[in-house]
């Protein structure tokens, strides 16, 4: 018992870490008995709302709170996953339809959340966030495959760019799990492989979009090159540069390049690298939505042009 704190106490304030969430283990470590925790769910002091999982009523019920009773509720290996762990890393964008998780064995049926087993689950594949025990970004992103296979790529490319992972580390990890049989490493194989070709990271969705309409043609571009005057004053930032053929390619978003100040800059720089004998294409969303393969088109007739 931690001086001077009642058992009541100890297990509000574990409780505040965890989203309101203790499980009985958590009840009988801070010296509450069984009938004491009787009494207390009987107050309404505790809820039961699950299979040894309580909450404060008190907290506020939102995702995060069901995330956590999910996990408590599995058991102590129990992780957040799949698309769950996704969202709690940044690597997607929209919560989820259903809670998922992954343990090493499950022997009883849910339905307020889906239980994925695994049996190549190890200690190194745990993290933490808000509180929540949930898979890291790369046993996360290897795993997007067998529930979500369409958000592999976008998720994939997110964190290579926040640097949640490595591509090194990805293909590390898919080669440590995959077998016969395995659902979702097929999914992002390719994908690692792909990338294993490109030089550098990119720094926008956007940019993520252009490199995959290109593929692995050659040449590829390289991202974010610095462009400067002969005098070594800096110019611009290019977004890719096929820098043997002088070709820099500018992709244009609504949010960073339509107000006035921005277009009348681009314009002066477009100037100035034109006079250093660049030429720029430029490219919108709507262009590689649209017309990927007119883009490529495009690219590579200016490639074939310069050479």
């Amino acid at each position: 018992m931690v001086l001077g704190m009642t058992p009541l106490q100890i297990l509000t304030q574990r409780a505040a870490l965890r989203h309101g969430v203790v499980d009985r283990a958590a009840v009988i470590e801070a010296g509450l008995s069984s009938d004491q925790l009787k009494g207390l769910t009987s107050r309404g002091v505790l809820e039961r709302v699950a299979y040894r999982t309580y909450v404060f009523p008190a907290v506020p019920r939102d995702w995060h709170q069901a995330v956590l009773i999910a996990t408590t509720t599995a058991g102590d290996l129990a992780l957040a996953s799949h698309q769950t762990a996704a969202f709690l890393h940044g690597l997607v964008d929209r919560k989820p339809p259903r809670i998922e998780v992954v343990m090493p064995r499950w022997n009883r049926a849910h339905q307020e959340f889906v239980v994925h087993e695994s049996t190549d689950l190890a200690p190194e594949d745990s993290a933490e966030v808000s509180g929540i025990p949930v898979t890291t970004p790369v046993r996360t992103v290897v795993d997007l495959g067998a529930s979500a296979p369409w958000l592999v790529e976008s998720a994939l490319d997110r964190g290579l760019r926040t640097r949640s992972f490595t591509l090194e580390g990805v293909a590390a990890l898919v080669g440590r799990v995959a077998r016969r049989g395995r659902r979702g490493v097929g999914v992002i194989r390719p994908f690692v492989e792909q990338r294993l070709h490109w030089d550098g990271v990119t720094e926008s969705e956007l940019e993520d979009l252009f490199r995959r309409s290109w593929g692995l043609r050659t040449p590829q571009p390289t991202p974010q090159v610095e462009i400067r005057n002969p005098d070594g004053t800096f110019v611009c930032r290019a977004d890719f540069a096929f820098i043997e053929h002088r070709l820099r390619i500018e992709l244009d978003s609504e949010a960073f390049h339509m107000d006035r100040p921005t277009f009348r800059r681009d314009r002066v720089i477009q100037n100035q690298t034109e006079l250093l004998g660049w030429r720029t294409l430029r490219y919108t969303w709507w262009d590689l939505i649209g017309r990927p393969d007119s883009v490529v088109a495009e690219v590579l007739a200016a490639i074939h042009q310069a050479a």
